[in-house]
């Protein structure tokens, strides 16, 4: 049983494995497609995207699907102003952790981490250079000084 000439059986043997190749394209394609419509389904209802990898299954059995895995997927966080119709979320800084009996004394402690020292001026790159290019310790004291330093390098 003869398959035809040489040229033919060649040419019917690459253009069977450009087939394949274009089908596999087109099998991962659509199951990119699938896995995005289910990163889409599982956002809008507040689930990570990242566990549509998890589902296997007919996207529209999705539902199903969550009731009995739910549970276990990691929830978006919510939105600014999300959350139940009517809620008004608070305005201004959020309210203290520290007990009222000691707000006294937090305060006292940030105000002396504070105390007696100025900011650096300039960037780190500009401090750096001053300090290379302080010649002796007087200019170097001046210049520590100047940028804060609670020491006396005068002693």
């Amino acid at each position: 049983m003869d398959q035809g000439p040489k040229w033919f059986r060649e040419y019917m043997d690459k253009v069977s494995g450009q087939l394949k190749a274009i089908q596999a394209e087109n099998e991962a394609l659509k199951a990119e497609k699938k896995q995005q419509a289910v990163a889409d389904a599982l956002k809008a209802k507040g689930y990570a995207p990242q566990a549509a990898g998890l589902f296997s299954g007919d996207p529209a059995q999705l539902d199903e699907w969550l009731t009995a895995n739910g549970g276990a997927l990691a929830k978006l966080p919510a939105a600014p102003g999300e959350g139940e119709p009517g809620e008004q979320a608070p305005s201004g800084p959020p309210a203290s952790t520290v007990p009222a009996d000691g707000q006294e004394q937090m305060q006292r402690m940030q105000e002396q981490g504070t105390q007696g020292v100025a900011p650096p001026a300039g960037t780190d790159n500009e401090i750096a250079a001053a300090l290379k290019a302080a010649g002796d310790y007087e200019a170097f004291a001046k210049l520590m000084q100047s940028h804060g330093s609670p020491y006396d390098w005068n002693s």
